[in-house]
């Protein structure tokens, strides 16, 4: 863990082998085309069609809770985020075949760069599971390595042909600041993309996203660990959990 944790000390990100296994990346992609069909609502169509969106699939799918909190990569999460490591945000997203369309590349930050709103070198990380094989012919996510160490620059501070562009098998994960640009690659492509995306910030911290709703099951656990690390919900989670 040692040498992956340097990594991320230094460029802000490191990109694990193997996250999942093969067998966990096929139950999750099964188990998104059912929900794809039994619950299309809850499914949003985003940058005009080009991609799907679901952040509440740990509602209708309890059989993937572990990818919340996942059980490979909790020592380096902890170790990077320390012991008020806490849940903030799941969502699961189809980046749809490109096969003649624009190209783009839209960095962004998750995190302002204000000094009132940072109190630690990481205030928010972020865990991207690659769910297809993604190569040079596919759409990547994609990181601007160390511009979390420099977060005041704006964008046109940086040579852009720096940026990694990650490929990795399925199962593959990206561990990431999420204070550091970093941005979804798209390219032409006759491949579809699946990637799970998940926030993490500490208990002792405002929150950082209301997207998410996460099921009272996991606040209620009957393991201690498990209840510390969603105790601090969002808005929208402690709304439902106080009224119903």
């Amino acid at each position: 863990m040692k040498e992956l944790l340097d990594f991320y000390q230094e460029n802000d990100y490191v990109v694990v082998p193997d996250a999942l296994s093969s067998d966990e990346v096929r139950t999750i992609n099964e188990i998104i085309d059912h929900d794809l069909v039994e619950n299309p609502a809850n499914w949003f169509e985003r940058e005009d069609g080009h991609y799907q969106l679901n952040v509440h699939l740990l509602i209708t799918h309890p059989e993937i809770d572990f990818t919340m909190r996942p059980p490979r990569l909790l020592p380096l999460l902890e170790a990077i985020m320390g012991p008020d490591l806490c849940a903030e945000e799941h969502s699961v997203r189809i980046r749809r075949p490109n096969p003649d369309g624009p190209i783009s590349c839209r960095w962004h930050r998750d995190v302002g760069t204000g000094a009132s709103e940072i109190t630690h070198s990481t205030p928010y990380i972020s865990v991207v599971f690659y769910l297809n094989d993604v190569d040079d012919t596919t759409h990547t996510f994609s990181v601007l390595p160390g511009s979390a160490h420099t977060r005041e620059q704006p964008l046109d501070a940086y040579d852009l042909t720096q940026a990694d562009h990650i490929t990795g098998p399925a199962g593959t994960a990206v561990l990431f600041n999420a204070i550091m640009f970093h941005a979804g690659n798209v390219r032409q492509t006759t491949a579809e993309r699946r990637t799970i995306h998940l926030y993490c910030g500490r208990t002792t911290d405002r929150y950082l996203s209301n997207y998410t709703i996460f099921p009272r099951r996991l606040s209620e656990s009957k393991d201690e660990a498990t209840r510390k690390y969603y105790s601090r919900p969002n808005p929208i989670t402690k709304l439902l959990l106080e009224r119903f």
